[in-house]
């Protein structure tokens, strides 16, 4: 087997000529993405030294971030799609059972921060899948809807391209993970244009549900996240027909701050969202059941007022 490796590295493997316009171009990007960090997500969560770390994470997309408890001090490890269904197919490593998928243009530290919220009320560490690179997410979300999930959208197609070119690549098409999941998803009967070619996020999260199964007992996505969800989802659908595979029906399934119509056949969701959050309610389906949370927006910063409280929220869910 492949040796397992932390991600959290920078890597020097590019041109010199690149490393003065990289460096520039992701320390604004940087900049940009923890502002947006600390206006959603509850980064006091984190300590210094991972929120440190986790910036300077060069290739977050669509990686799988492990992160225990505070209280465990255990260090944040960030794999690739293909090491993190490695580790629990072959009983390496500690066993994880919650997925979350931040959103809003989170970076790494966002969606360490969400996993952490998420890891502090279950006792028991919690994978998050990188959502995106910050502002190019918030823009779209700006004019008026998600991005186009699944979808090989020029905007998106374009900004990959320019990641591409800053050594930016996301871990969906990375050496260790493309080819393997390529062939996961056209055994199985998924689109890979659609899911490889569309959406990191989902593309990864569609991998790791189709692979570990009734292994996955949770799933929380806050705005945009929700509807990577969903999305992965509808591909796992079609790979359960396909194969003949039961669909994990029991799966509780927690939405923040959007509200999305999913697969008639996922009962087990839970979906909240603020009073006063315009910006989810915008992106929201009308007429699915919902939790409106008085007084409260889109933010999960529990330093911010009127915030989205995420463990009030899974309180109020039967995790069992």
């Amino acid at each position: 087997m492949q040796e397992t490796t932390n991600v959290l590295t920078n890597d020097s493997s590019m041109p010199q000529v690149w490393q003065v316009p990289r460096r520039s171009t992701i320390s604004l990007s940087r900049a940009l993405n923890t502002t947006l960090d600390m206006v959603f997500y509850d980064l006091n969560a984190l300590t210094p030294q991972e929120r440190s770390e986790l910036s300077a994470y060069a290739k977050p997309e669509g990686s799988v971030l492990i992160v225990h408890p505070g209280e465990s001090k255990q260090r944040i490890q960030a794999l690739s799609p293909w090491e993190f269904v490695q580790l629990h197919e072959n009983g390496t490593g500690d066993a994880v059972d919650a997925l979350a998928v931040a959103g809003v243009g989170s970076s790494a530290v966002g969606t360490a921060a969400l996993a952490r919220n998420i890891a502090d009320h279950l006792g028991r560490p919690v994978a998050g899948v990188v959502s995106g690179f910050g502002m190019s997410d918030l823009l779209t979300e700006a004019m008026g809807g998600w991005f186009v999930l699944g979808a090989r959208n020029v905007f998106r197609d374009s900004l990959a391209r320019l990641f591409d070119m800053y050594q930016l690549k996301d871990h969906v098409r990375d050496s260790e993970s493309h080819q393997a999941m390529k062939d996961h998803f056209v055994s199985t009967g998924i689109d890979k244009d659609r899911f490889i070619y569309g959406s990191p996020d989902s593309a990864a999260l569609l991998y790791l549900l189709s692979k570990l199964g009734t292994r996955i007992k949770l799933v929380v996505g806050h705005s945009k996240g929700s509807l990577s969800i969903e999305n992965s989802l509808e591909g796992w659908l079609a790979a359960c027909k396909t194969t003949g595979t039961p669909i994990h029906s029991n799966l509780c399934i927690v939405t923040l701050g959007a509200v999305i119509r999913f697969p008639s056949e996922f009962q087990n969701v839970h979906q909240f969202i603020g009073r006063i959050d315009y910006l989810g309610i915008m992106n929201s389906r009308p007429l699915v059941e919902r939790v409106v949370v008085p007084n409260a927006w889109h933010s999960l910063n529990s330093a911010m007022p009127g915030h989205l409280s995420v463990r009030q929220a899974l309180q109020s869910v039967d995790l069992r």
